[in-house]
C-alpha cells in the first residue's frame, strides 16, 4: 500500500493501483485468437531452418534472404506469437557500449529502409528519446553515452531539468536532474515491423510456414567424428539443413532441451506495462526512460505505456505450449512499486486511469546479454534468444550479424559479449546459476553500468585450491567466467562474499553481513575508484620488489596427437616448430584474419606424468591463454580442428592446474631459494618453459610476465597449490612478497603495452590494425594470413594506439578521442599507470575521411580525449613509453623509472 496525499495534505492509505483504476475506463488483458491451419507442404531442404517467427527470427531470416540464402521459417503458431507481439516497441539506441549502441542503431536504419526495400510500412515513429535522471551519478553516465555516440553519427544533447520539460511538458523537473536527448530515437509497431520483414524475405526466396512446430533436430556425425545439424523434423515432415536457429524466445530454454538435449542460461520471466486512458497533450512527444525509477513511458498515440522492473518479478519454470498470444493475469501487488515511480516523474498520469494491462513473458540472460552465435556443443545449431525485453530494438542488428556468422563463418562486429562461448560448459548446464543471475539482470536492468561494479548473485560457483587463504589475506573477489579471482586486496582485511538474498524478494532476508557490499560501493563512481591507493601500492610493490598474483583461472590446455605440429602451424600466426620448452606469444585468427585470442604456446614432450608433466606420445603443446574469454579460446580451438579434421586431442587443464605469477625485481632472489635450479638469464631467459621442484612438488616454471617485469609463471598441479603457496609465501616474507589481484594487473598490463582479448584487441581487429603484426610469421600457411597479408600490403583503415591522459581524471574506455577538432575514435580499455604518474588508455584511430590511417597521420596531430562531456589533452604513443626497450624483463634495473605520487 502507498501513501498518497489527499487534497488537504494529510497523509492517508490507500492503494495507488485502486486510485488509478477508479478513474480507469476498463481494464482487461488480451488474447488473439486464430484459427489452426496445416502449413502447406514443406521444402525437402534448405541452408537455414529458423524456429520461432518473432522478430528475432524474423530479422534473420530477412538478411538471410537478402544475401541469397535458401532460408525457412518455422512457427509453432502465427509469426509475432510469444514475445514480440506484445513489445512495448521502443527503439532506444543509448547503451555503455559501442556493441550494443552500433546493433541498436542499426535496427533503426533498417527501419528507415524498410519501406523501400519490402513495399510495406513497418510501422516506425521517430518521435526521439529521453532518458532522465534522478541523481548526478546518472548524469554523469548519459554524458558517457552521449560522448560514445559521437563515433557512429548519432546526435544527442545533455539537457537542463528546465530544457527536458520544454521537450516533454508533462514531466515533474523537481524529480531530475537533467535528461540526455536522442533525437533519432522512437516506437516501433512489432507486429508491422514482422510483417514487413517475413513479405521482404519472401520477396528474395523466403519460405515461412506457421502451424508447423518442429518436433526434433536431427543430429549426425561428421566425417571427422563430431556432432552436427542434419535437419528437422515437422509435422508436416522432414526438412534437410545443416543449420538450425533457435529463435524462439521465451521457449528457448525448454526447445533446446527438447529438441538436442542441450540446456541454455535463460529464464522466462514476467513483464507487464499498462496502458493509460487518453492524456491531453502527449501525442508526438518523445518516450521517456526513467532509469533511477527502473521506469519507461512509451508514447502510444494519446496515451502512455508504463513499464518497469521490478525487484520481485515472477519467474516461470517454464512455458505453456499454448500460450502463443495469451497474457497473463497482472499481479499488482508485484506491479504496483512502478506506479508511484510514475506517478512521481509524470503527476497527470495518476488522474488519467488505466485503459489496459498487458503482462507478457520476457526471456532473459545471466548478464543482460543476448545468446547469439553457433552452438560449441552442436555445430550448426545457432541461437538468436536471451534478448532481456529488448528483442526488437536488437533484432535488426543482431540479425544483420547472425546472417553473417552463418555465411562467411564469424560476425563483422565484435560480438563476443553476446555470443555462446561466453559461457563455460558448466555455466550452460547449471539451471541454479542462471536462476540466480537472471533474476539479478532483470532486477538490475536499469542500473548504472560502473566500469567495476560486480554481480551478487550466484557467487562462489567456481574457486581455485588458493581461495581460502587469499580470502584470509584480504583478497576483495571478483566474478569472471564463473571463477572468483582477486580483484584487490584490502588492508583491513577478510570480506567474505555473502550468499545471494534475492535483494529481499520472494521472503528472502537480506544479507546482515555487509562487509562485501560496503566495499563494492567505493567503485560506483566514474572517477577514481575510492580504492586507487590500495591498488596503487600492489603496483608499485610489482615494480619495486615482488608480488604474487593468482592466475588459476586462465586457459590451460594440452594438444596431443599425430598431427599436433599441423593443427599447431595452421592454429597459429607465430612459429611454434622451435626447440622444446621455448614459449611462443602468438594470435589465433578467424578466416577474416581477425584476432580471435592471443596466447602462449610451448612445445612440449612427455614427461613424469603428473598434470604439470603429462605423458604423451611424439610433441604436445602446452597452450595458456587468458582466463576471461577461456571458453571462447577453447571453442575456437576445437572448431578449428573439427573443421580440418586434424588428429589431436585437446585436454582442458584449467581446473586441474593452479598458476601463480611471481613478478618484479625480486623474484629471480625468491624463486631461486626455492627451486633446483639455476634461473640466470644465462640458464633460463626469457620464454623458457621448464619443469622444476618446489616444495617437494614438481611445478611448470615459465619465465614469461603480462605486466612487464622480470618473473615466472608457476603452473602446479592441484594436489601441491597449497604447499607450494605457503612455501612460497613464507621465504617470501623475506623479499618483500605481497599479494596483489587482477585490478594491478591490468594497470601494469596496459602501462607495459600488453594487450587484453575483448577489448584492447577483438574479434573485428586483425594483428596489423592491433600493432601485433610482428607475431605474424612469413613462412608457411596459417588461419587468416591472406588477409594479413592484405593489410600489410594494401594499409588500414584503422590502427591502435596508446593515450595519456596527464589531467587528473579516470579513463576506464568508451570515452571519444578528438584529433584537431575532430573525432577520431574511442578508448577501448582505460587505467591509471601508477608507475608513469598518469592515466593510459588503448583505443584505435580512424582518418576522418576514410583514408588508410599511417604513423605520420597519427604523429602529426593535436589530440584531446572527452570525459564526461569535458575534453582533456591528450598524447598518443604507437608504443607505451613505460619501459620501451624491454630491459625489466630481462631483469636490468640500473636504469629503474622512479614511481611517481599517485595520491
Amino acid at each position: 500500500m502507498l501513501k498518497i496525499l489527499n487534497q488537504k495534505g494529510a497523509c492517508q492509505q490507500l492503494s495507488l493501483q485502486k486510485k488509478l483504476l477508479k478513474n480507469a475506463k476498463y481494464l482487461c488483458t488480451t488474447r488473439h485468437e486464430s484459427s489452426q491451419a496445416n502449413p502447406a507442404a514443406i521444402p525437402d531442404s534448405a541452408d537455414v531452418v529458423i524456429i520461432g517467427g518473432g522478430s528475432a527470427g524474423c530479422n534473420a531470416l530477412y538478411q538471410l534472404a537478402k544475401r541469397g540464402l535458401k532460408a525457412v521459417l518455422l512457427e509453432k503458431a502465427q509469426v509475432t506469437a510469444g514475445e514480440t507481439w506484445h513489445s512495448a516497441g521502443l527503439i532506444l539506441q543509448m547503451r555503455s557500449n559501442d556493441t550494443d549502441m552500433r546493433l541498436r542503431a542499426k535496427t533503426r536504419e533498417l527501419l528507415l529502409n524498410l519501406q523501400n526495400d519490402t513495399g510495406l510500412d513497418p510501422g516506425w515513429e521517430n518521435n526521439g528519446g529521453l532518458y532522465v535522471a534522478r541523481s548526478k551519478i546518472r548524469l554523469d553516465e548519459y554524458k558517457r553515452m552521449g560522448t560514445l555516440a559521437k563515433n557512429f553519427g548519432i546526435e544527442t544533447s545533455i539537457l537542463t531539468p528546465e530544457e527536458t520539460k520544454a521537450i516533454f511538458p508533462l514531466i515533474n523537473t523537481e524529480m531530475i536532474e537533467g535528461a540526455l536527448y536522442c533525437p533519432s530515437d522512437g516506437v516501433v509497431d512489432p507486429t508491422m515491423f514482422c510483417k514487413a520483414l517475413t513479405h521482404g524475405a519472401k520477396q528474395a526466396g523466403a519460405e515461412v510456414y506457421e502451424y508447423c512446430p518442429v518436433t526434433d533436430i536431427i543430429v549426425g556425425r561428421s566425417k571427422f567424428g563430431y556432432k552436427q545439424v542434419e535437419g528437422v523434423l515437422t509435422n508436416s515432415g522432414l526438412i534437410k539443413t545443416k543449420c538450425v536457429v533457435n529463435a524462439t524466445g521465451a521457449w528457448a530454454r525448454q526447445v533446446s532441451e527438447q529438441l538436442t538435449g542441450l540446456t541454455l542460461p535463460v529464464v522466462p520471466l514476467k513483464h507487464a506495462y499498462v496502458v493509460s486512458n487518453p492524456i491531453p497533450n502527449v501525442s508526438g512527444l518523445p518516450n521517456l526512460r526513467d532509469s533511477d525509477g527502473r521506469i519507461y513511458f512509451r508514447v502510444k498515440g494519446d496515451t502512455l505505456c508504463v513499464g518497469g522492473f521490478e525487484h520481485n518479478p515472477i519467474m516461470l519454470d517454464k512455458m505453456a505450449d499454448d500460450h502463443a498470444f495469451d497474457l497473463f493475469e497482472l499481479d499488482w501487488k508485484v506491479f504496483e512499486t512502478h506506479m508511484q515511480h510514475a506517478v512521481d516523474m509524470v503527476p497527470c498520469f495518476e488522474t488519467a486511469g488505466i485503459k489496459t494491462t498487458v503482462c507478457g513473458s520476457e526471456c532473459f540472460s545471466p548478464d543482460l546479454k543476448p545468446l547469439l552465435g553457433e552452438d560449441p556443443r552442436l555445430k550448426g545449431y545457432y541461437h538468436s534468444c536471451g534478448y532481456n525485453a529488448a528483442g526488437v530494438v536488437l533484432s535488426g542488428g543482431c540479425g544483420e550479424q547472425l546472417a553473417s556468422w552463418i555465411i562467411n563463418g564469424r560476425p563483422d562486429f565484435h560480438m563476443y559479449p553476446m555470443d555462446i562461448r561466453r559461457f563455460t560448459p558448466e555455466q550452460l548446464e547449471s539451471k541454479s546459476w542462471a536462476s540466480e543471475r537472471c533474476h539479478e539482470s532483470y532486477v538490475n536492468n536499469y542500473k548504472i553500468v560502473f566500469p567495476h561494479d560486480q554481480p551478487l548473485a550466484a557467487r562462489n560457483f567456481k574457486q581455485d585450491p588458493f581461495y581460502e587463504e587469499l580470502l584470509v589475506a584480504g583478497a576483495v573477489y571478483e566474478e569472471m567466467q564463473g571463477y572468483e579471482r582477486p580483484g584487490w586486496f584490502n588492508p583491513q582485511g577478510y570480506a567474505p562474499i555473502p550468499p545471494y538474498d534475492w535483494y529481499g524478494a520472494y521472503g528472502c532476508q537480506k544479507n546482515l553481513d555487509k562487509r562485501y557490499f560496503k566495499l563494492q560501493k567505493g567503485e560506483k563512481t566514474f572517477g577514481f575508484s575510492k580504492h586507487h591507493m590500495a591498488i596503487g601500492s600492489e603496483c608499485l610493490a610489482c615494480r619495486e620488489q615482488v608480488v604474487m598474483m593468482d592466475f588459476s583461472y586462465f586457459c590451460k590446455m594440452y594438444m596431443v596427437g599425430p598431427d599436433t605440429q599441423k593443427a599447431a602451424n595452421w592454429l597459429f600466426t607465430a612459429d611454434t616448430d622451435v626447440p622444446i620448452g621455448k614459449a611462443v606469444y602468438s594470435c589465433l585468427l578467424n578466416n577474416r584474419g581477425n584476432i580471435e585470442a592471443d596466447l602462449l604456446v610451448t612445445p612440449i614432450t612427455s614427461g613424469s606424468g603428473t598434470q604439470a608433466d603429462p605423458i604423451f606420445k611424439g610433441i604436445g603443446m602446452f597452450i595458456v591463454a587468458g582466463g576471461a574469454s577461456a571458453s571462447q579460446t577453447r571453442a575456437h580451438i576445437m572448431s578449428v580442428i573439427k573443421e580440418k579434421g586434424f588428429k589431436v586431442d585437446i585436454a582442458d587443464m584449467s581446473a586441474k592446474i593452479g598458476l601463480l605469477a611471481i613478478q618484479g625485481p625480486s623474484s629471480r632472489e625468491l624463486l631461486e631459494s626455492l627451486v633446483n635450479c639455476d634461473l640466470s638469464n644465462a640458464t633460463f631467459p626469457y620464454g623458457t618453459s621448464r619443469i622444476v621442484k618446489l616444495a617437494g612438488h614438481q611445478i611448470r616454471a615459465m619465465r614469461t610476465s603480462f605486466v612487464g617485469e622480470l618473473g615466472w609463471e608457476l603452473h602446479v598441479p592441484m594436489h601441491a597449490c597449497l604447499p607450494v603457496y605457503l612455501a612460497l609465501w613464507e621465504q617470501g616474507r623475506k623479499f618483500g612478497l605481497r599479494h596483489a589481484g587482477y585490478r594491478a594487473l591490468y594497470s601494469l598490463c596496459s602501462e607495459k603495452g600488453y594487450r587484453l582479448w575483448n577489448s584492447d584487441v577483438r574479434s573485428e581487429d586483425n594483428p596489423v590494425e592491433a600493432g601485433l603484426a610482428y607475431t605474424c610469421r612469413n613462412s608457411g600457411e596459417y588461419l587468416g594470413k591472406e588477409a594479413v597479408q592484405e593489410a600489410l600490403t594494401n594499409g588500414i583503415k584503422k590502427r591502435h594506439v596508446f593515450v595519456t591522459v596527464n589531467d587528473p581524471v579516470a579513463l576506464y574506455g568508451m570515452e571519444t578521442i578528438w584529433r584537431n577538432g575532430e573525432v577520431v575514435g574511442f578508448l577501448r580499455r582505460g587505467e591509471y599507470g601508477y608507475t608513469l604518474g598518469c592515466s593510459i588508455a588503448q583505443g584505435y584511430l580512424s582518418h576522418p575521411n576514410g583514408e588508410n590511417i599511417t604513423v605520420d597521420f597519427i604523429k602529426s596531430g593535436t589530440y584531446e580525449v572527452e570525459v564526461l562531456g569535458v575534453r582533456h589533452k591528450a598524447e598518443v604513443h604507437i608504443r607505451s613509453p613505460f619501459d620501451p626497450e624491454n630491459k625489466r624483463l630481462h631483469g636490468l634495473y640500473e636504469d629503474l623509472l622512479p614511481a611517481k605520487s599517485f595520491a
